[in-house]
């Protein structure tokens, strides 16, 4: 390069931070900016996108269990001046239909075509399961736009013998669930990303790393870049059709006429700037799994591989002092999908046999399908572990016999069903008594969670429906009570069973009950029952009585004090 006038010393190329010349605007080949955007801890970064060419008719094949059909596959959606093709697959592409054509204009093209209904967000929702399933090669996996993935599989590639074999890999897992993809590697995300688009068919899926990818990547198409379709249009009518064409122009020019958009695609490319990729799922910290050489399909099979897995978790959570609240278990199957069953614990445990006695009450949930080619065991919940004996507990081992039995009726019935009766401060029989779940421990952020009171649903009759139900007076701040035991209070012997809700019956000579005639030989009381004083009030007061039949049955009836004078049946005797 020639000096410039009036000095005898060469022009020196000056970079900015951001890796490019300060006077012509060109790339430079600086050493920190390569390293800050391709490195991690002094190592190349690598990133795998996945491209599902044919994602949306690919899942409808699938998700439909269809697999060969007699013409061209098009999903529409209603757009624009009509019904427009949304997706299209191999054999629609071929008779020159795309996405975007009027639906009628694509009949016109192909007579034979099959048209059906797209659905855009069951396709997004498996996409995030297909990044989930993914993250058996790598923890970074997440989804890339609606038609792809983006993998970091920096520092993981070791684990299956190269880039190379972990591209076949999962190519042949996608090509047998039924998904047509194209895969490439390269330093940033958004050089894998255009490298797996618009790459020649002649050039292969792994770019070189460093600054030697440049040259592969500056012959893209400017679409590589993910740019607007107006911006790219816009580029090409002043002569840029390639990204070696954007990058030997001055950056300042191009950032006052196009924005700095081009550009900051340009450096995420080149690595110049970050190009992080946030995973769909974060990685807990409690997690085992295991891969299988031959997928599993069996109950023996799954319950021994579970039983590993569980011994694993148990020896981390033994040395960390911690026991296991909540366990899931993610079955990964060769179709790409996964199924997942949970369990919890009243208390922190880690003993292998019996945590595998919980899972196999909801075995059943599991469907294999094909094979189960990978397990993983998360461990949602932990607190920290105290051992005791059995026999020098409180209770003995009565007591932990009786916390397993909470444990499996937990998991079987659900959370929500299971639980202890625990009196309340009420006159009304049927709100004397509310259920309450299980206190739950602390969790890994070392916060109590608070007890959640699971109340019975409150009894409100028809008798009650007359009584406004405002709350009066407002509730005032009180000094707390002195503390006593809580026990039921009862004046009379109460019944055995309580019909929720009462129901209305018509009193006489006898008793008229679900439109039969019942004799009465003997009735007593009445045993009065007012509304609760320190309340708002809620129905009338009620005078009871008890009944008994001719056929020797009794019957807890009450009536209400009010003008109406109804009799309702609310409990059978024993």
């Amino acid at each position: 390069m020639s000096p410039p006038r009036g000095t005898g010393q060469p022009m020196r190329m000056e970079a900015d931070p951001a890796g490019w010349c300060r006077c012509c605007g060109r790339a430079v080949a600086d050493r920190r900016g390569v390293q800050a955007g391709g490195r991690l801890f002094g190592m190349t970064r690598r990133f795998v996108s996945v491209w599902l060419c044919r994602w949306p008719t690919d899942q409808w094949r699938r998700r439909n269990k269809v697999e060969t059909m007699s013409g061209p596959l098009a999903l529409t959606l209603a757009g624009q001046g009509g019904i427009r093709l949304y997706a299209v697959d191999a054999l629609a592409t071929a008779d020159g239909l795309r996405p975007g054509m009027l639906l009628a204009d694509a009949r016109a093209l192909s007579p034979d075509l099959i048209a059906m209904p797209a659905n855009p967000a069951a396709d997004r929702a498996a996409l995030a399961r297909l990044a989930i399933w993914a993250q058996r090669y790598t923890p970074q996996a997440a989804t890339d736009g609606t038609d792809g993935l983006i993998l970091d599989i920096t520092g993981c590639t070791h684990l299956l013998g190269g880039e190379e074999r972990l591209l076949t890999d999962l190519a042949d897992r996608l090509g047998r669930a039924g998904l047509t993809c194209r895969l490439a590697v390269g330093d940033t995300g958004a050089a894998a990303w255009g490298w797996a688009r618009h790459r020649s068919a002649t050039a292969g899926p792994v770019l070189p790393t460093g600054t030697r990818s440049w040259v592969s990547l500056l012959s893209l198409p400017l679409a590589a870049l993910r740019l607007d379709e107006g911006v790219c249009k816009d580029l090409a009518r002043v002569g840029l059709r390639s990204v070696g064409d954007l990058q030997r122009q001055p950056r300042a020019p191009l950032a006052a006429r196009f924005g700095t958009g081009p550009l900051r695609r340009l450096d995420r490319m080149l690595g110049v700037a970050a190009d992080p990729v946030v995973p769909e799922m974060a990685t807990p910290g409690w997690q085992v799994h295991r891969a299988f050489a031959d997928p599993i399909m069996t109950r023996d099979a799954i319950e021994t591989a579970l039983l590993m897995l569980l011994r694993d978790l148990s020896i981390r959570l033994e040395a960390a002092g911690r026991g296991v609240r909540r366990l899931r278990l993610t079955c990964l199957r060769t179709d790409t999908t996964a199924q997942n069953i949970s369990i919890g614990t009243a208390r922190p445990v880690r003993d292998p046999q019996g945590l595998l006695n919980l899972f196999r009450e909801r075995f059943d949930k599991i469907d294999p399908g094909f094979g189960i080619e990978m397990m993983e065991l998360t461990a949602t919940g932990t607190d920290s572990f105290t051992g005791e004996q059995a026999g020098l507990a409180v209770g003995g081992g009565d007591a932990f016999a009786v916390m397993g039995l909470l444990d499996r009726l937990v998991n079987r019935l659900g959370e929500d069903q299971v639980g202890h009766p625990l009196p309340r401060d009420t006159h009304r029989p049927e709100q004397v008594m509310e259920l309450v779940r299980e206190v739950e421990g602390k969790t890994d952020t070392g916060t109590l969670c608070s007890p959640t009171l699971r109340k019975l649903p409150a009894c409100r009759t028809a008798a009650d429906a007359t009584t406004p139900t405002s709350p009066w007076p407002k509730p005032q701040p009180t000094r707390p009570l002195p503390a006593r035991p809580r026990t039921w209070a009862m004046e009379g012997p109460r019944p055995l069973l309580l019909l929720h809700p009462p129901e209305p019956v018509q009193v006489g000579s006898g008793l008229s009950w679900r439109g039969h005639y019942l004799p009465i030989d003997w009735l007593e009381g009445p045993e009065r029952i007012r509304p609760d004083w320190w309340r708002a009030r809620i129905g009338p007061t009620r005078d009871y009585y008890r009944a008994q039949l001719a056929d020797g049955r009794r019957l807890w009836l009450f009536r209400t004090v009010d003008d109406r004078g109804a009799w309702y049946l609310h409990g059978l005797c024993a």
